[in-house]
């Protein structure tokens, strides 16, 4: 009996595992939408729960200023709620994306700017390509937000003087 309950522990522990990324991912979720209730409700963001994170698609085209005036702070900006809604960056990967009808030298440009927002913002760690197979949603630029859960090596912290990040 108590080899067989010694033998189910790794499965065991990899389940706790999912299960807390996946509370994460529900965590972040709600974040979200908190975060982004007034732009959900004017019909200009989505925000969708996905098995590891969240994607959030701004609707509008002119949701965020391009150009010189695109890091001003003399308007609300959604790339700043989105923002908001973000866990501990360590916890974080972020893709961005442009599927709108727009010129892909459009496209890109839009891309760009909201990667340079937050990489202002001191997220430029979190940022990674889009994955190849993303599940499609609307078409929009997408911000896709998975949740990484770091494996816990048994030591409190990371060495750097900063606990390490834990997923719930």
């Amino acid at each position: 009996m108590v080899r067989a309950s010694i033998a189910l522990l790794p499965a065991l522990f990899v389940a706790a595992c999912g299960s807390a990324r996946h509370r994460t991912a529900r965590l972040l979720d709600q974040r979200l939408e908190a975060s982004l209730a007034a732009d959900v409700a004017a019909g200009t963001a989505v925000v969708q729960r996905l098995p590891d994170g969240a994607r959030v698609t701004l609707l509008s085209p002119t949701s965020f200023p391009n150009g010189p005036l695109a890091q001003d702070d003399k308007s609300t900006d959604i790339r700043a709620s989105v923002i908001e809604g973000l866990l501990d960056p360590r916890l974080m990967r972020v893709a961005i994306a442009d599927t709108t009808t727009l010129p892909d030298e459009q496209r890109q440009i839009r891309v760009q700017n909201v990667e340079t927002y937050f990489a202002d913002f001191g997220l430029a760690d979190t940022l990674q390509a889009p994955p190849a197979n993303a599940a499609p949603g609307p078409a929009g630029l997408t911000i896709s937000v998975a949740v990484y859960c770091p494996k816990y090596d048994g030591e409190a912290g990371d060495h750097s003087g900063q606990s390490e990040p834990v997923c719930e």
